[in-house]
Formats: C-alpha cells, sequence, structure tokens
C-alpha cells in the first residue's frame, strides 16, 4: 500500500501529524509512506525513519506549473491519501491524487474531496488527538501522542558547542526563553517576559537563552531592552533540528505559543506556554505534568471577534500568575 500524507504550512501543524505517521507505520510495517509538506516544515521530517519520502510543495507561479504538479502527483499511484491539513488546496490535492481512499475532515464544501470524511470531535482536544481521527477508516485507534523529531549527531554538537561558545557551565540552570510569534495574538507583551526574566535570573540563578527564528530578532532585542539583568548572548539562527538540540540541554522552556513551545514538548524539557486566542488545551499534550499553559477568558474564546478586539485574553494572564505557574514546574524538577 502507497500512503500519501498531506500537511502544508506550519511547523507546529507538521510536528502534530507525527504521533499519526508512527501509528500508520506500527500498524502496517510495509507500508510505503509518503510525506508532501512546505519549506521549512520538512526539516521537522527529515530524519523520520517511518517515512519513504518527503515531498516539498511550492506554490506554482503559472497554470502550467500548477498542472504539472497535479499530474505528478497522480502519476505516483497513491492507494491512500489522508488529507491533515484540510483547506481547499490540500483537498483539491487529495481529490485529484486519484487514490481509491481519500480521507480528510469533514468540512464544509471540502467533504466531496474524500471517500472517507470524517467528522471532527467537536471537544477542544489536543491537536495532535484531533488530527489522529483521520485514522480511524484505517481501523487505528489512537491513544499515544508523543510528538517525533530526530535531530541528527550533527545537530547535537552545534547545541554542545554553542553552549560552550556562550560559557555556559554543566550545572548552570538554563532557562529557553521564545518571545516570538508571526500573530499579534499570540504575542505576550515584551515587557512582561523581561520582568519574569529578570525573576528567574534573581531568584534561581538562571541563565537565560533567546530562542528565535528568522525575522524575528526584534522580538528578542524587545525584552533584552525591557531586562535589567543579562541574557545570554544572541548567535546565528539555528535550524529547526539545531533548536530542538538546543531545547534538549535546557532546563526549562518558558515562551509564546509557537513552534519552539512543541519542540520542547518533542525534546521532553519541562516547559509553559502563555496563550491568547487558541485554546490552551488544542496545543497542550493531556494527562502529563511537565508541559504547562496559562490563559485567560474574558468571556469571548468561544465566540472570538479578533482584531476587533484588545486582546484582553492575552494581556489578561498576569506576570504573577507566570511566576507562580514556574515556580510549580520547577519545585516538581527538584
Amino acid at each position: 500500500m502507497k500512503y500519501l500524507l498531506i500537511q502544508l504550512r506550519r511547523i507546529g501543524d507538521v510536528l502534530m501529524t507525527t504521533p499519526s505517521i508512527r501509528l500508520l507505520r506500527e500498524s502496517y510495517p510495509d507500508a510505503d509512506l509518503t510525506f508532501l509538506t512546505e519549506s521549512p516544515s520538512d526539516q521537522v521530517l527529515n530524519e523520520n525513519p517511518n517515512l519513504q519520502e518527503i515531498l516539498l510543495y511550492r506554490k506554482p507561479e503559472s497554470i502550467v506549473e500548477s498542472l504539472r504538479f497535479f499530474l505528478n502527483l497522480r502519476s505516483r499511484k497513491f492507494d491512500c491519501v489522508i488529507d491533515f491539513h484540510g483547506n481547499p488546496r490540500s483537498a483539491l490535492m487529495t481529490r485529484f491524487s486519484g487514490a481509491p481512499m481519500r480521507i480528510g475532515f469533514d468540512f464544509r464544501g471540502r467533504s466531496r474531496a474524500y471517500t472517507h470524511p470524517v467528522k471532527i470531535s467537536g471537544k477542544v482536544t489536543y491537536s495532535a488527538a484531533d488530527k489522529a481521527q483521520l485514522l480511524r477508516p484505517l481501523g487505528i485507534s489512537a491513544s499515544d501522542f508523543r510528538l517525533d523529531f530526530f535531530p541528527e549527531e550533527k545537530d547535537q554538537i552545534f547545541a554542545e558547542n554553542l553552549f560552550r561558545k556562550l560559557g555556559v557551565e554543566e550545572n548552570d540552570f538554563v532557562v529557553s526563553l521564545s518571545p516570538v510569534s508571526r500573530q499579534p495574538y499570540k504575542v505576550w507583551p515584551a515587557d512582561r517576559f523581561a520582568q519574569v526574566a529578570d525573576w528567574l535570573a534573581e531568584k534561581y540563578n538562571a541563565k537565560i537563552l533567546f530562542l528565535f527564528g528568522p525575522g524575528e530578532k526584534h522580538f528578542i532585542e524587545s525584552v533584552r531592552a525591557s531586562m535589567k539583568m543579562p541574557a545570554l548572548p544572541d548567535y546565528s539562527v539555528p535550524t529547526l533540528p539545531e533548536t530542538l538540540s538546543i531545547l534538549q540541554k535546557v532546563d526549562l522552556h518558558l515562551g509564546n505559543d509557537n513552534g519552539i513551545r512543541h519542540f520542547a514538548v518533542a525534546a521532553d524539557t519541562p516547559s509553559l506556554a502563555i496563550f491568547g486566542r487558541p485554546w490552551a488545551a488544542n496545543w497542550t499534550p493531556p494527562e502529563q505534568t511537565r508541559h504547562h499553559a496559562l490563559e485567560f477568558d474574558p468571556g469571548c474564546k468561544k465566540r472570538c471577534v479578533y482584531p476587533k478586539c484588545n486582546l484582553e485574553c492575552l494581556k489578561g494572564v498576569n506576570i504573577d500568575a507566570v511566576k507562580t505557574e514556574l515556580e510549580i514546574i520547577i519545585n516538581n524538577m527538584n
């Protein structure tokens, strides 16, 4: 059986499909699994031993290019396509793949692309669990939602060398901080991150290590400018596997709801994420104690009107609440 798995765009969304990839491989050891995604999310999957091939989707610049893409997809003669993404573009890819079995969520206007549309649960559940619902038509019941991300040895060596260059000693308490997001409804105020970082440095003698991606340096500069205590120096933007290797070496991660937080989950590094518009339960592993989340509902999260608001949900998470939650995590680490 030849399977095509589709998840485009964001890094975190691709990472949330990895439990399904693992479960599919465990259920069908001899299956041929191909994954279609976009850059840079392919970095999450490059070393995944459960996949045979990764296809990189680039937005066509002409009708000819688009037609060539669809013809190439059809020529591969997949037996089954699972559309984890579920937007009109991925539904179209699924429909024109020609696969006799096509699985996707029963979203309005898209269910006709699938032979097996799956009704999504109305409950607020972990995203990895939501995506794993698409395995039901294959007779696969999911209960293990560990995230898979496999760095290479060179990535681990990078992290070790970085810590050495930054002057981090073996017994130092290192807290990674990622105050970044390209979505305004996910960005907790920089001055609040700065106050929490200063508190961690003063109370726990923590060394603060900023994590960021391309084009996100300004978030770091805003926090650093508001801090009274020094943080570790900046460094060149790492690749995604290098970022994972860094998170495997730090003691604690703090940040916004972003892809790096999901890397901390994959690295099994204790974490605290601050949520605005999204529900924390969608992006926090259930029934565990290592990964915490804070959110505030001013009464409108179920009927969100963003951007016609002042982001009260995000600003309602106060500094004292973050400190209290961090103390709980740190005490559990000892």
